[in-house]
């Protein structure tokens, strides 16, 4: 049965700013949003994410909107992306829906299924939404949230899919890495490695790849369909893989973070340590950003892999730039970090915090889901 499609009266006088036009009824701080019953009225869970304009404003930010999408009863927040034009959000219990980045109202909202789906992730490519279950791929169109297509894939998936073009690359839990074919609406290609892919597969400058849970990386030119390397480290990926500056890099639960070259599969370096390693690399401008549980927050240079400096106070993921200085996102603040020395320049507390997005990785928008299904917007200021 097709998923019913509702819309907001409120959608019809926002929808033009998805279309790229300005709204000129958007103001600093305005709450919005159009919600279902979750135990908490709209306006107890807009208050759940309180905001100290005074203190974003040291990060560089100004607050310029919240936004309660739709959280059903018992439900919390699976995933938010971010386009040029509009934040998608979908909760747990299987309702998507589209915010206006412009002015922050919810223009549409999709059940695509119940409570029972799985769902794995979703991009924004163009007029399209694709979100992701285990074993469908449902295509939205991005203005009015309706279903344009729904695919099946071949074998149950269990990462995001990376979206290129008519491809929709994904891993599945059998271990095979595949893409699946749009217009054909079937696989176009799989290569089955041992173990699971769980991780979400990464373009690596034209070459997408991934690294299954018992170690094997796979690279694949998505356009040939062949294999372009192979390698294998002592257990699976601890974290998101990275990727920048031609490289692949994977922090390990065998203690390593590992540099890899697309083309070839081959090692470029290796960084041991005494633990798992449970973060995300992020490469910015020919530095590696990783916190390992002894040394904190380390930099190395991505090109050999040695170690530029660390903070043993200082952990969590870099999850911006802004201004020239990194945003670290540690679960409970976020720091500002130099990136020259690693020192701590400021934070903020915000326990409950479920995801932070960017727009744009340097000097882009800031979107902030709260655990309670409440997204707030920050733009860059001064």
């Amino acid at each position: 049965m097709e998923p019913s499609v509702r819309r907001h009266a409120a959608a019809r006088l926002c929808r033009a700013s998805v279309l790229g036009f300005v709204a000129l009824t958007a103001a600093m701080g305005t709450l919005v949003g159009c919600t279902k019953p979750t135990g908490l009225t709209v306006e107890q869970r807009i208050a759940s994410l309180p905001i100290s304009n005074a203190e974003w404003r040291e990060l560089g930010y100004r607050w310029d909107w919240k936004a309660a999408p739709v959280v059903g009863t018992g439900q919390g927040p699976r995933f938010t992306v971010v386009g040029p034009d509009l934040v998608v959000f979908q909760e747990t219990g299987g309702t998507v829906s589209a915010i206006a980045a412009g002015v922050g109202s919810t223009i549409w909202e999709n059940r695509l299924a119940g409570k029972l789906t799985r769902f794995t992730g979703a991009q924004i490519l163009g007029d399209r939404v694709f979100v992701a279950s285990q074993a469908e791929l449902f295509i939205l169109d991005a203005t009015t949230g309706e279903l344009v297509d729904r695919q099946q894939f071949e074998r149950l998936v269990n990462t995001p899919p990376l979206v290129l073009g008519d491809l929709v690359v994904v891993g599945s839990n059998s271990g095979e890495l595949m893409g699946h074919f749009v217009p054909a609406r079937l696989k176009a290609w799989g290569h089955l490695m041992p173990g699971v892919f769980e991780q979400q597969t990464v373009d690596v400058g034209g070459i997408v790849a991934n690294v299954t849970t018992r170690g094997r990386i796979i690279f694949v030119d998505p356009i040939s369909k062949r294999q372009t390397g192979l390698n294998d480290i002592f257990d699976g990926p601890g974290a998101e893989l990275g990727a920048g500056d031609g490289r692949l890099y994977v922090a390990s639960l065998d203690q390593s973070l590992y540099a890899f070259d697309p083309l070839t599969g081959g090692k470029v370096w290796q960084k041991r340590t005494p633990d798992a390693i449970r973060a995300k690399p992020v490469y910015h401008s020919g530095v590696v950003y990783c916190s390992f549980r002894e040394d904190g927050l380390t930099a190395l240079d991505a090109a050999t892999g040695e170690t530029l400096w660390n903070n043993p106070e200082q952990r969590g993921n870099v999850v911006a730039v802004r201004n020239g200085r990194l945003l670290v996102h540690d679960g409970g603040q976020i720091s500002l970090i130099d990136p020259q020395r690693g020192s701590r320049l400021g934070e903020i507390g915000i326990p409950n915090i479920h995801t932070i997005t960017t727009d744009q990785f340097e000097d882009g928008n800031l979107y902030l889901t709260s655990t309670e299904g409440v997204i707030a917007r920050f733009v860059p200021a001064g």
